[in-house]
């Protein structure tokens, strides 16, 4: 299974001295002392682009070991050149390995990122930890970073995080510029942004909007504010700019037209549409909304989603981990009261 979506500075733990001892305390007011993990980071790119490429098809085997599932992902849905047990798969490999291009994007991925580890390593590191303290019985995942040829930002099985460096670069990267990138996209493409968008990966792999539920514009706008909502949770610190992928003065324009954007979809009788292109023209990528004019942020019905759910969680003081399990979206807007 892929799914594919897409930093500010490292939380400071506050030690705090009580009767019964020294307690880990976060700035969420969570206590951590008890929740500890050993998140597994490896550089799937360093080893590939490591290798000998005179004994590549000696190596490979040893590379396929080391990353299993990953391995295959990569050369499957990133890269595309098909099965590893293809005979003429290492001469494909090879061409990837050799190309110019590549080769300049995996220079600039190793200057960007030579501290990975210590910075946003780290910060993924945090981000689990907090995975684990609400959701105890969910997998935290390996997690490799790669180069993918700017096919992917985020790819995940049911125990791998992959996270594609070169999809990370900044904005102004001149590689995103020759590829045609719109800017909307190109602003959430920082390397800020990868412990939100891996807090978000995650979520999604775990708990994925079911197709037996996505049968509504309703169901993913409050599907997509649990994620939001969670995420915000994993990362207590991250500026809500990051979170949601949205800059400052769109989340502004959503607070200031939360209630219009509402009554729209109520007047016009959206909200239960399971018109494929209505979902698809509110939910998807896009420089704005077009129902919602020109200055409206793409997916401003994210902000609604989260509004829901956050006075959902208000009214029931449901856990994290009940929330991304309940599917009953119609419950949670009924629950909430939502009335902006």
């Amino acid at each position: 299974m892929m799914r594919i979506r897409k930093i500010s500075p490292a939380i400071f733990a506050i030690f705090l001295m009580s009767i019964s001892g020294c307690r880990l305390s976060t700035p969420s007011g969570v206590d951590l002392s008890n929740t500890q993990i050993n998140l597994r980071l490896m550089h799937f790119e360093r080893d590939l682009f490591g290798v000998d490429l005179g004994r590549l098809k000696d190596t490979l085997p040893d590379i396929r070991a080391k990353y299993g599932e990953f391995f295959d992902l990569f050369s499957y849905k990133v890269i595309k050149i098909g099965s590893p047990d293809n005979p003429s798969y290492p001469d494909y490999l090879l061409a990837f390995l050799t190309d110019y291009n590549i080769n300049k994007v995996k220079r600039v991925v190793d200057s960007t990122f030579s501290n990975f580890d210590s910075t946003y390593g780290k910060r993924l590191e945090d981000v689990f930890r907090y995975f684990r303290y609400y959701f105890p019985q969910v997998p935290i995942p390996i997690v490799i970073t790669y180069v993918s040829g700017f096919n992917q930002s985020m790819v995940t099985t049911d125990t791998i995080l992959g996270i594609a460096l070169d999809k990370y670069l900044g904005g102004q990267s001149p590689f995103y510029g020759m590829l045609g990138l719109p800017r909307y996209l190109r602003a959430r493409m920082y390397p800020a942004y990868i412990p939100a968008d891996a807090a978000k990966a995650w979520l999604v792999t775990q708990f994925p909007l079911s197709d037996s539920i996505a049968n509504s514009l309703l169901a993913h706008i409050i599907y997509e504010g649990k994620v939001i909502y969670s995420a915000k949770q994993l990362l207590p610190q991250e500026p809500d700019t990051l979170i949601f992928g949205l800059s400052s003065r769109q989340l502004a324009w959503c607070k200031e037209y939360e209630k219009p954007m509402w009554e729209y979809l109520l007047d016009k009788k959206l909200l239960f549409s399971s018109d494929f292109q209505v979902i698809k023209r509110f939910v998807d990528e896009n420089p704005f909304t077009k129902d919602f004019g020109q200055h409206s942020p793409g997916r401003a019905v994210v902000w609604i989603g989260y509004r829901i759910v956050e006075q959902y969680v208000k009214k029931t003081s449901s856990t994290l981990s009940e929330l991304m399990q309940e599917d009953d979206m119609q419950k949670i807007l009924r629950t909430s009261k939502y009335n902006p």
